[in-house]
């Protein structure tokens, strides 16, 4: 593990406007944020239609809402830092899923962000402002702030995923009782897990002082990229009705556990808080499907006696070709030979390799999946392939996907390891969910043209603080009513700092994890 410590605030300039601690600069109404990734307004009118959500229809009817404009082709990091910072990704440097390092991959994390979120903002000695920030997108390593801190990795065992320091122990026997508690997401695919830690501190902390609660819940967006075509099957083709039976319920399941959330959260707030729901794109129908097969290629090389292993170690002395370091989840695999003179104790001459890839190539297309479409396909691997070490390619085939493939009558089901067909998307930017409702939110706010770069400027001025000139996003004072308008006018400083320039943090393990996930969702290769 390669671990650095969270990036610290860099302040190079002063305070350009008062903020003392008067009622007028620092209203006592507090905020809570929540953001559901993935959100869409058409599910959430239809699901409210048939009298589901009636936590969020009650928070909506007494609120503002409106189509939250994204960007970036609405890739979730890149938004959700903007949405934190109200800067732009060149600014706040966090630019895609994940970055390359030394080592491989890594996913976004706290110490590559150059600029100060808000929990940042709102954390510092002149405002004395407490904060709860819950599982935000890019938040481990957990940063130090006038208040606590639940990162995204807190599900997982590595170090600082929480602050403050001395709140680990304490996290880590409530993470016992949280993970037992299967109330509001019952299973823990899907994100469930996560979303439970979140959902629990939500509640717990919610009458605690907090001034801002910032928190992110990201099932919504798992289960509508992988069960939209069952949710809403009109114009996709051959949908099965038996999957369909089976999740059909997927995605309302989520929305209606978050409003379970929702309605624990606003019944322990106090009576005077704010609340902001916002998610960060809206979803629809993929032009095309895309699914991912998981498939052990060498579980079937070994099935047809072209190769031979010793527990999970290729034998060379007995083995004709064989997977060469690809991973199960890339859909096409290297080959070689097991070459003499170049592999360890292989035996395939160059004279025999013509043969030996006729036979496998024969052999393989044999392999069907159940309902009798191909599983491979072989090939000539392409130039940059050859470059890696590849002798020729086998690509994995997805139409018409199985989770067990047969052989000349035999069904085997260890050659296929995970099936994710993905028929919901959001590359084309669709808008997503806001709605705020509060004592000093006016429902008859006309919000037209709110866009992510504008929530945290807009929470900033709510919560009665200055705004910052370098900001790429507004304060939109029209969500407020005229009468905190008037008490309130809008303050700014120059800017707000950067935080020192870092690195990755790196945890291999929970990395890995994160990144197949990432894999899963067809974010990254």
């Amino acid at each position: 593990m390669r671990l650095r410590p969270a990036p610290l605030l860099v302040v190079g300039f002063a305070l350009a406007v008062t903020v003392g601690p008067s009622r007028a600069a620092a209203p006592p109404n507090p905020f809570v944020v929540i953001g559901v990734d993935g959100m869409e307004w058409s599910v959430v009118d239809e699901l409210q239609a048939k009298g589901q959500l009636p936590h969020f229809k009650a928070l909506r009817d007494r609120g503002a809402s409106a189509r939250l404009a994204t960007a970036y082709g609405a890739n979730s990091p890149i938004v959700w830092t903007t949405v934190a910072t109200g800067r732009d990704k060149e600014d706040h440097g966090i630019v895609n899923f994940d970055v390359a390092t030394d080592s491989g991959s890594a996913p976004v994390s706290s110490t590559m962000r150059k600029v100060p979120a808000i929990w940042n903002m709102v954390s510092r000695k002149e405002f004395s402002r407490k904060v709860m920030m819950l599982g935000w997108w890019g938040s481990w390593p957990a940063e130090s702030v006038n208040g606590m801190i639940v990162s995204d990795r807190a599900n997982r065992p590595v170090e600082n995923r929480t602050s403050p320091a001395s709140f680990e122990a304490n996290f880590s026997t409530e993470l016992k009782a949280i993970r037992a508690d299967r109330g509001i997401y019952p299973r823990d695919e899907d994100s469930g897990g996560e979303d439970r830690i979140m959902a629990w501190y939500l509640e717990k902390n919610a009458n605690a002082g907090y001034a801002l609660t910032w928190a992110y819940l990201h099932g919504t967006d798992l289960v509508s990229h992988k069960y939209w075509k069952y949710y809403r099957p009109d114009g996709f083709a051959n949908v099965d009705p038996k999957k369909k039976a089976l999740y059909e319920d997927k995605i309302p399941e989520k929305y209606r556990a978050f409003d379970a959330v929702l309605g624990k959260v606003v019944a322990a707030a106090p009576k005077n808080t704010n609340f902001v729901i916002l998610s960060d794109h809206g979803f629809g129908k993929l032009p095309e499907e895309f699914v991912k097969v998981s498939v052990e290629l060498d579980m079937a090389l070994e099935h047809v006696g072209l190769l031979t292993r010793n527990g999970r170690t290729v034998n060379m002395a007995a083995t004709k070709v064989f997977n060469y370091q690809t991973a199960d989840f890339q859909m096409a695999k290297m080959v070689r030979f097991a070459r003499a003179g170049r592999e360890k104790g292989g035996v395939v001459s160059p004279a025999d390799e013509a043969a030996v890839r006729a036979d496998l190539t024969a052999k393989l297309a044999k392999f069907k999946y159940e309902g009798g479409a191909a599983v491979f396909a072989v090939r000539d691997a392409k130039p940059y392939e050859v470059k890696k070490g590849a002798d020729f390619m086998v690509d994995i085939l997805s139409a018409g996907v199985s989770e067990a493939v047969t052989y000349e009558g035999k069904t085997y089901g260890d050659v296929v390891g995970q099936v994710v067909e993905h028929s919901g998307g959001h590359g084309w930017e669709p808008p997503g969910v806001f709605c705020a409702a509060g004592p000093d939110i006016d429902p008859k706010a006309k919000l037209d043209g709110i866009r992510i770069h504008d929530i945290t400027p807009t929470v900033l001025y709510g919560m009665g603080l200055p705004g910052a000139d370098d900001f790429d996003g507004k304060a939109i004072e029209a969500l407020y009513t005229q009468s905190f308008r008037a008490a309130h006018p809008l303050k700014k400083i120059p800017s707000y700092g950067t935080m020192t320039e870092g690195k990755p943090t790196e945890d291999k393990t929970s990395d890995e994890a994160m990144l197949e996930q990432l894999r899963q969702l067809g974010y990254i290769e």
